[in-house]
This record gives structure tokens, C-alpha cells and sequence, in this order.
């Protein structure tokens, strides 16, 4: 690794200088987007900070912030691999090796003190405290039109909140939290991926490999099919459905010719000429002939159809809105990176 060289000197003066350093010190906020350009892992940002505040006053001042840029730098340019654990000699300024030196001693002391921390495990209850808050992190991502929210807008939302999580963490908490691998999950999963996420940045916690039986029903839950011809409970077969309108004109026909007073026939004549049928399927067709009737009494009775087709032209109406609006916020929120990141290249040169 190259020693600091007077050029890089200048050219870290001019970004530090461009942050509006206070008491010749900048915090986290202000480095923050540099740190983010950077395209580093959270976790190696982390690691190159905590090198970098040698005084652990959580702000750099030009020294330390000489550090930061250079690791980072290193790290971006491939000069080096991994972060290293110590900083070398040659990058430690003259006032700050008593401070390194008592940082040394103080992380030696710790480390005899305390045994080795026992493994944590998420624990999956969430008190009321964490239920407003995961709501208002909920409430404040852009959700699709059926209200779930993509794995892309919920790490980029979270990454400005947990600092201690990789980007291996969250697609690790993804998978477990979204069994059916869907490209967007509701509002119950996006609460228990937020919660875990949450005890592994703050505590430490390790990401389990399974879920918990009883979430696991939360969290396994599967879209509803809208295609008749499927298998899963409750959906009607085609052909089934074919014999019920079949036998739906029947009954109409035979209230046209006057030859039957009844709205349905007897059940007797229906086996007789659905012989194939078993007769939980007559039920069933039984069933929802009832439903059409009761259906078509109420629309004549209450005029429900015009309602009905205003009611889904507005709903239609509503959702192009919705779409639009979030192409709006997507797009000033692209404007806004776009300028973020000529300002820092303007620093920079």
C-alpha cells in the first residue's frame, strides 16, 4: 500500500473543506454520502470508520478524515483486499499515536475481562414500541399497487437505518422471511424482516435457518389463483362450472315455455339427467345457482349494475393514479442521486 503522497493530501483538504466542517470536524451525516458513493459493504464502511475515529468522538476531524478517504480509496481502487484490523504506522499522524496506543491497551483489557460473547437468537416477539416503528417504516416505502414492497425498496429504505448490516444479511433474512421466493412480500413478513434485521445490527443476533412454526404459516402464505381450471381448495373446476350454466339456461328455458313454476327442479330429475355428477358436485352446482338468483334479484332490485362498472372504472382510475404518483417520487428521488453525485464528483476533481 502506497505511502500518502502531498497531492492526496490537497484533494482530501478539498472534499473536507466542501463538508462545512464545524470546530474543524465533520460527523457521520455529512461523510455519509461519500461513504455511500463508495459502493463498499455497509460492514467494511463500519470497520474503516471505527479505524478512522481514533478518539471515538464519533466526528473526523481533517487527520482522521485523511484516514477514512485513504482506506477507502484503497479499497475502491483494489489496492488492498480487506480492511486491516490495525492501522499501519506510516497512516497514524503524530498526535494521534498516544491515542492509538491507549486504544490498544483498552481493547486488550476488554478482551481479558469479558468471555467470549455467547451466541444470541432473534428473539421474534415484537412489543407495541416495535410495532409503531416498523410501521413507520412501512408506511414510509413505496409500495406496489397491492400494497406489498419489493426486497430492492425495503433494503435501500433500511440501509440508512441499520449500518451494521451487509448486504448478505439482507438477503439472507429475505429468503427466510420469503419461502415462496415472491418478487414482494405484504405487510406481516415486511414487519418480521425489519424485526430480525433490527436484533442482528443491534445485538449482534444470528440470522436463523429456519423460521419458527408459528410464523412460518405467516410468511408461507400463497397468492390467490383467479384460474378456474386449478387445483387448489375452494376453486371450481371447468367443467363443473360449464354444467351449472348448462343447467342455469335449462331452468330459464323452462320458465320461458311456462312448463315449471319453480325456479329449480328437483333434485331427483337433476341426478337423473347429470347421472355422471356425484351428488356433493349437484350440491355445489345447487349451491351457486341459489347464489345467482339471490345475485340477480338484488341488481334488479337495487339497480347495482351501472354502480357496480362506475365503481370498478373509478378503482381502475385510482390505481393509474397511485402508479403515477410513484413514478413521480422515483423519479425525483433519481434527480436528487443524480445531483448528489455531480456535486461529489465536482469535489473530487
Amino acid at each position: 500500500m502506497p505511502k500518502l503522497e502531498q497531492f492526496e493530501i490537497k484533494k482530501y483538504w478539498q472534499i473536507f473543506s466542501g463538508l462545512k466542517p464545524i470546530d474543524n470536524k465533520v460527523n457521520h451525516d455529512q461523510v455519509l454520502p461519500i461513504l455511500y458513493n463508495s459502493k463498499l459493504d455497509s460492514s467494511v464502511l463500519n470497520k474503516i470508520w471505527f479505524l478512522a475515529d481514533i478518539d471515538d468522538d464519533d466526528n473526523l476531524d481533517f487527520e482522521e478524515f485523511v484516514i477514512c478517504m485513504r482506506l477507502i480509496f484503497d479499497m475502491v481502487n483494489k489496492n488492498i483486499s480487506s480492511v486491516p484490523d490495525e492501522l499501519p504506522d506510516w497512516l497514524v499522524p503524530g498526535s494521534k499515536v498516544n491515542l492509538i496506543k491507549e486504544r490498544r491497551k483498552r481493547e486488550q483489557m476488554e478482551n481479558a475481562d469479558f468471555p467470549p460473547k455467547k451466541e444470541i437468537k432473534v428473539d421474534w416477539y415484537m412489543s407495541p414500541e416495535d410495532l409503531n416503528q416498523y410501521e413507520k417504516i412501512y408506511m414510509g416505502c413505496v409500495k406496489l399497487t397491492d400494497g406489498t414492497i419489493t426486497f430492492n425498496e425495503l433494503s435501500t429504505n433500511l440501509s440508512t437505518k441499520f449500518f451494521n448490516i451487509s448486504k448478505t444479511d439482507m438477503n439472507k433474512v429475505w429468503c427466510l422471511i420469503n419461502p415462496q421466493n415472491l418478487p414482494s412480500i405484504d405487510k406481516d413478513p415486511t414487519f418480521y424482516f425489519i424485526h430480525c434485521l433490527r436484533q442482528r445490527n443491534d445485538l449482534g443476533a444470528e440470522i436463523p435457518a429456519n423460521l419458527p412454526i408459528s410464523l412460518a404459516e405467516v410468511c408461507n402464505k400463497k397468492q390467490v389463483s383467479y384460474d378456474l381450471g386449478s387445483s387448489q381448495p375452494g376453486a371450481k373446476r371447468k367443467d363443473q362450472i360449464r354444467e351449472v350454466d348448462n343447467l342455469n339456461d335449462n331452468v330459464s328455458k323452462s320458465n320461458a315455455d311456462g312448463s315449471s313454476n319453480n325456479v329449480f327442479v328437483n333434485d331427483n330429475d337433476v341426478k337423473q339427467k347429470y347421472a355422471s355428477l356425484t351428488d356433493v358436485q349437484i350440491a355445489n352446482m345447487r349451491e351457486q345457482l341459489e347464489g345467482l338468483l339471490n345475485y340477480k334479484k338484488n341488481e334488479k332490485s337495487q339497480g347495482v349494475s351501472n354502480t357496480s362498472k362506475s365503481f370498478n372504472i373509478n378503482s381502475i382510475t385510482d390505481d393509474l393514479d397511485n402508479i403515477e404518483q410513484q413514478v413521480e417520487v422515483l423519479e425525483n428521488y433519481l434527480n436528487n442521486k443524480k445531483h448528489e453525485l455531480q456535486a461529489l464528483q465536482a469535489e473530487i476533481n
